[in-house]
């Protein structure tokens, strides 16, 4: 598999409940438990290019001394996951996962009983979607203030925590953890609990208190499997003012219509121009990622001139192995012997690209055509993670585009995504999957772990959750259609 082959994002699903109750595991036993903890933190320190980009050697080594801590009580997979998720949450890494078994995830969903609420993230508080059990009268859209008197600022460092995220971007665990992720995340992290006394504010502004027990999970309505994301689409909403929404830069839905993506977007392109557009909204707000290089190529019906895009892509080593405590052994080939041809050993082992076609560091080595060169307007937010960060970042720098929505899910300096090592913990099953290919970009972050900040802060708000055409689009419309010359002469709609 190639970079050119990189799946990114944040995709996660759980599995459905069974009429037949999983079988409860026998517990594991404290050396159990050592080993899989330690198999990870040795896994990850193998495989990862760079587990500093994003933290001291002081800082990690704090983290893995109250992780072990912690370990002292925990005899099941999910106790496990619930002290490691927040290790390697520590590392600052959005496509390091950790993942529970299916056997277990099934399990808790058949038998466990959780937090009876459904919410919605934002920057301007959290809010009830839904709520089950005791808890079934608090109305959509009532602003949470505090569970068992934790505010929530405390709950979004909670959620934050147990959710792999780029640097200090909490974005995208908003956006992806919706509904009821907070819910099983705080059963994983702190156990069964029986009630939770909540505090929030009704529509009308009063201040309610109650104490509400406990939901079962397999009490909630069924889960509906996502549609993945299709094809870009291009709608034209007047005369020169043209909408372009690329939900993912994976290559599935184009290759399920037998375009490749440069030629698909070699077509919108084509169509804006012959529509004369001088005005253009681009959505990524749902874009995950996806296949190197579908960013840079959209970016080049965008921006002329090439980008030094990178400033270095590179693995660890061409070999990475561990050995677990019991002596079992886990090992990955980073490259295929094609993609091998295309990386220099530095000094001290690890290996990085070349900046040679067809990839390199650049962001295009052959000119696109047509590029469009009039207004742009960008729609991003939490998802937009990966390779559409990666976009984002590249059209900041660029100085391309007014951007509305939210801060970026991506870090704006580059991520550790490509390649993925896949290890199953022997005693616990759970699931490790740890990237390794650091994509440094060519400029600092600003600041350094965040993402590209929004000119107009728009956050998704519950009352419009799923609706495309949202407040964020609304505004991002007004902006499109004012008359500046360059983006940082645009104004955000009061």
């Amino acid at each position: 598999m190639t970079p050119a082959l990189r799946i990114l994002g944040f995709a996660a699903a759980l599995s459905a409940p069974s009429a037949v109750l999983a079988q409860e595991p026998p517990p594991l036993s404290p050396a159990q438990v050592r080993e899989d903890a330690q198999l990870v933190i040795d896994a990850v320190e193998a495989g990862l290019p760079n587990i500093y980009w994003r933290q001291s050697p002081a800082e990690w080594a704090q983290a893995k001394r109250e992780a072990f801590a912690r370990l002292e009580s925990v005899d099941d997979p999910m106790a496990l996951y619930g002290v490691l998720m927040p290790l390697l949450g520590h590392i600052g890494e959005g496509h390091l996962s950790l993942k529970p078994s299916v056997e277990a995830i099934k399990r808790q969903r058949e038998t466990a009983a959780a937090l009876p609420l459904d919410l919605h993230w934002s920057t301007d508080g959290v809010f009830v979607v839904a709520g089950y059990g005791e808890a079934a009268d608090i109305p959509t859209g009532a602003r949470l203030l505090s569970i068992d008197g934790e505010d929530d600022d405390a709950l979004l460092a909670e959620l934050v925590s147990m959710v792999p995220h780029d640097g200090d971007i909490v974005t995208g665990p908003m956006r992806v953890e919706i509904g009821d992720r907070y819910a099983v995340l705080r059963l994983r992290r702190r156990g069964e609990e029986r009630d939770f006394r909540l505090r929030y504010q009704a529509g009308d502004g009063a201040i309610i208190e109650r104490t509400v027990a406990a939901f079962p999970l397999a009490g909630r309505p069924p889960k509906t499997a996502d549609e993945p994301p299709g094809v870009a689409t291009l709608e034209w909403l007047a005369p020169g003012i043209a909408y372009l929404d690329v939900p993912t830069f994976s290559n599935d839905p184009y290759d399920a219509d037998h375009v490749p993506f440069r030629e698909a977007m070699r077509r919108l392109f084509e169509e804006l121009k012959r529509g004369r557009a001088n005005r253009l909204i681009l959505d990524l707000r749902q874009n995950g990622g996806g296949n190197e290089p579908n960013e840079s190529i959209l970016f080049s019906f965008l921006v002329a001139e090439t980008q030094h895009k990178y400033a270095a892509v590179e693995a660890r080593g061409q070999e990475l192995s561990v050995v677990s405590q019991s002596g079992q052994a886990f090992s990955r080939t980073v490259f295929d012997e094609d993609d091998l041809a295309f990386q220099r050993p530095l000094a001290d082992g690890r290996l990085t690209r070349l900046d040679v076609a067809p990839e390199g560091l650049r962001s295009h080595w052959e000119p696109s055509a047509p590029v469009y060169r009039g207004r742009l307007v960008v729609l991003a937010g939490g998802y937009t993670f990966s390779g559409g960060a990666e976009l984002a970042s590249m059209l900041r720098h660029a100085r391309r585009g007014v951007f509305v929505g939210e801060e970026v899910g991506g870090a704006d300096d580059g991520n550790t995504s490509g390649y993925t090592w896949r290890i199953t913990l022997p005693n616990s099953g759970l699931r490790l999957g740890v990237p390794l290919l650091q994509f440094r970009m060519n400029w600092p972050g600003t600041p350094g772990g965040r993402g590209v900040m929004p000119d107009c802060s728009i956050p998704p708000e519950v009352g419009e959750l799923g609706v495309q055409r949202d407040r964020a689009w609304r505004v991002a419309r007004a902006v499109v259609q004012q008359d500046w010359a360059s983006p940082d002469r645009a104004s955000c709609p009061t």
